[in-house]
């Protein structure tokens, strides 16, 4: 099975080829911690329109996405909706959750 970060990793490569999220994303300044309860934590930095994917925990982090590792990897590939696993406990939000929400969309954005 695909690690979460590895899946996550795929969608970062995707991401610096888009001119449009570069755009969208250009006045960003956000680092989005991951953690899932069974596998290593990752965070991913957006900022100036680059995405950067790194292992480890982030100090900073405006939001952290607690889950499994094998429904993160159905969250990031599209097979399992966010709204859903939040309000069916699969998925936790630590922090801000509007940025969360933004987050999504620039997954959803990626695939």
């Amino acid at each position: 099975m695909d690690s979460p970060f590895e899946i996550l990793s795929e969608l970062v490569s995707k991401a610096a080829q888009n001119t449009r999220l570069k755009e969208k994303t250009k006045d960003w300044n956000k680092v989005f911690q991951f953690r899932p309860t069974d596998s290593d934590p990752f965070y991913l930095i957006i900022k100036g329109g680059e995405v950067k994917l790194e292992k480890g925990s982030a100090p900073n982090a405006v939001a952290t996405i607690v889950m499994s590792a094998g429904d993160m990897v159905q969250l990031f590939r599209g097979q399992l909706d966010a709204v859903q696993a939040f309000f069916s406990g699969k998925l936790r939000v630590e922090g801000n959750m509007f940025e969360a929400q933004s987050l999504q969309s620039l997954i959803e954005a990626t695939r």
